[in-house]
């Protein structure tokens, strides 16, 4: 299963009428992972007028939320929400945060500040196709390390990390179409004497897309 997310973490900030609109926006995959996301951003911005936010997430069934955090109703988080859903986002959590500069906007106004907030912050991230890939455990020893891992690259397979110990132990994101083949090269590498474990992994941005 493919869907398209930010790529990545990125915050824009508009000023209208003094008033400060910052736009968070962030990947997030389950409603705990953007409320996260959500409360760290309310810690950084503690003395903010208002943080309001909105999210879409999950893989299979949406869960969707948007706060308006004291604004006018409709004037906010669900404009904010507009903006992800006319751009056909999954999985991305946005927080527009605002420092009132004294001069009232109007719903209107508001409406258009926090959409514009939220468009320049994901105009930001730029957006990328997301797939699901599984997480592998290798453990071989030094001298077949380095065929493995150029077999890995060669698979263009995402090393997560990298331990020197007695042996050598990588782990590392695939694709699930391709988990079998690869536990099984590094079993034919290492002559059966490799220990390969296949575990719960996540989903990872596979091709960027041109913004339009």
């Amino acid at each position: 299963m493919e869907f398209i997310a930010p790529s990545s973490h990125a915050k824009a900030e508009i000023i209208i009428k003094k008033s400060r609109f910052i736009g968070h926006v962030f990947p997030a995959f389950s409603e705990e992972e953007a409320i996260g996301h959500i409360e760290s951003v309310k810690q950084e911005h503690q003395a903010a007028t208002h943080n309001v936010y909105a999210y879409s997430v999950g893989v299979g069934s949406f869960a969707e939320r948007a706060s308006d955090d004291g604004e006018p109703r409709g004037t906010a988080g669900y404009p904010v929400l507009e903006v992800i859903k006319k751009r056909n986002l999954q999985n991305v959590v946005c927080v527009v945060t605002r420092y009132f500069g004294g001069t009232k906007l109007g719903a209107g106004g508001l409406v258009r500040a926090y959409s514009n907030a939220a468009s320049l912050a994901l105009d930001k991230a730029g957006v990328a196709v997301y797939r699901y890939h599984d997480l592998i455990t290798a453990t071989v020893d030094y001298d077949r390390f380095g065929r493995v891992q150029r077999e890995l690259e060669v698979a263009k397979a995402v090393t997560h990390d990298i331990s020197f110990a007695e042996k050598v132990t990588i782990q590392f994101f695939a694709v699930p179409e391709l988990t079998q083949a690869l536990k099984s090269l590094i079993e034919d590498i290492t002559a059966g004497l490799g220990v390969v474990c296949v575990s719960q992994g996540k989903y990872l941005p596979v091709r960027q897309l041109q913004p339009g």
